[in-house]
């Protein structure tokens, strides 16, 4: 991809962008999944203590055997926000950085779609399905920002 300097704007979009991929990791410390229990109640997990029941059982009552399958996959809910953030703090002058932006809100999105479900989403999922909505027109705009890249024209003299 061609290099471009960077200029006010466009670091701005990718400081923003990198601030808010590093938020996108913070919402996996928040309950991520509602998992019904046999008694009527739920029982609330972050991405954390997903990956502390990977080969173990759920808490007692729990009817959650598709989570217990589905435990190992969690690590995409921390991997897509670290490689979208490490690609947008170290890519200053291609548009590479956008593309891969592009592509992990996509994958974030679905993937809570497709692991988690609609109806077992919690607070910390719902925030980073708004969350990926955000950085993708925060990187749409930077994509269009190094499209019109020109610098303004001096105050012409007539």
């Amino acid at each position: 991809m061609i290099k471009i300097k960077e200029n006010k704007i466009r670091k701005r979009l990718r400081i923003t962008q990198c601030v808010l991929y590093l938020v996108q990791i913070f919402w996996c410390t928040w309950t991520f999944v509602a998992i019904p229990k046999s008694d009527g109640n739920y029982f609330y997990a972050t991405v954390f203590d997903m990956f502390g029941y990977i080969g173990g059982e759920f808490p007692e009552g729990t009817a959650s055997g598709a989570f217990q399958a589905y435990a190992p996959f969690y690590f995409i809910f921390l991997l897509i926000p670290i490689v979208g953030f490490f690609f947008c703090a170290l890519d200053k002058e291609r548009n590479l950085k956008n593309v891969v932006s592009i592509i992990c809100c996509l994958l974030g999105v679905i993937s809570i779609l497709t692991i988690v479900t609609m109806n077992f989403i919690s607070i910390g999922s719902m925030f980073s399905l708004i969350f990926y909505v955000i950085i993708c027109f925060i990187t749409s705009y930077a994509m269009m920002a190094r499209l019109n890249d020109r610098e303004p024209n001096k105050e012409s003299k007539h």
